[in-house]
């Protein structure tokens, strides 16, 4: 009497732990690049928020405001820098007057940090503010 017995041999089972592994390790390599991408668009976010409420900060004051001062001439910008930025981040802003045209100022706002690689990254926003 013969009799055939159901199952999977130790060898087929430990095949397949094996192979189930190697689809795992490649599921957790996407899982660490999904979170380093998360991170980055995290600051890259937050850099765009903080110069969006800067500028709204800066087209709030009047047109002759001592931050929004340019004593430069049209084609050159005076700078100015936050002193008490988020950590981790610089906020600076460069005022340039009457480059478009007369009676406007130009503001270009600079968000800088450092990636991972401590390697600079910036956001920049530029506004018109008029005198009118």
């Amino acid at each position: 009497m013969v009799t055939t017995e159901k199952g999977f041999t130790l060898s087929e089972a430990l095949v397949a732990i094996v192979v189930l592994s190697l689809g795992l390790l490649g599921l957790e390599r996407m899982h660490i690049a999904a979170i380093q991408v998360n991170t980055i668009a995290s600051r890259l976010t937050q850099a765009t928020t903080l110069a969006q409420d800067r500028a709204e900060q800066l087209m709030a004051l009047p047109y002759n405001d001592a931050m929004l001062v340019d004593t430069t001439g049209p084609g050159l910008s005076t700078s100015y820098t936050d002193p008490n930025p988020p950590q981790g981040y610089t906020i600076t802003w460069k005022v340039d007057t009457d480059v478009l045209s007369t009676g406007t100022k130009t503001i270009i706002i600079d968000v800088t940090w450092k990636n991972r690689a401590s390697q600079p990254k910036i956001f920049s926003l530029s506004v018109q503010k008029s005198s009118i």
